[in-house]
């Protein structure tokens, strides 16, 4: 009978270079804007309307979706707010004359 070799994996530190160990990469943070929630609430929208969720996770849908429209509600009034505070300082400012 022959008999079999045994093969030993060398050692994960050996497979990497000596440079490797030590060097840390940077990740950028992911953008996320408020277009990009809208659109995942349209998303979940379509979807429960195409039936893609099981009546079990109804509820759970339910809720993501409405604390997704709360939010982007309360955003689009604080916005609606500064537009409209900006547009009465634009407006005291064209009124008073420059000394």
């Amino acid at each position: 009978m022959a008999k079999a070799k045994k093969v030993v994996a060398p050692a994960a530190e050996a497979l990497t270079p000596a440079g490797d160990a030590q060097t840390t990469t940077s990740v950028e943070p992911v953008q996320l804007t408020i277009a990009d929630l809208q659109l995942l609430a349209r998303i979940v929208d379509l979807s429960s309307r195409r039936g893609a969720f099981q009546a079990g996770e109804m509820s759970q849908v339910g809720d993501a979706y409405n604390k997704l429209a709360g939010f982007l509600t309360y955003v689009e009034s604080v916005q609606k707010k500064e537009e409209a505070e900006k547009a009465a300082e634009t407006a005291e400012t064209a009124e008073t004359p420059a000394a």
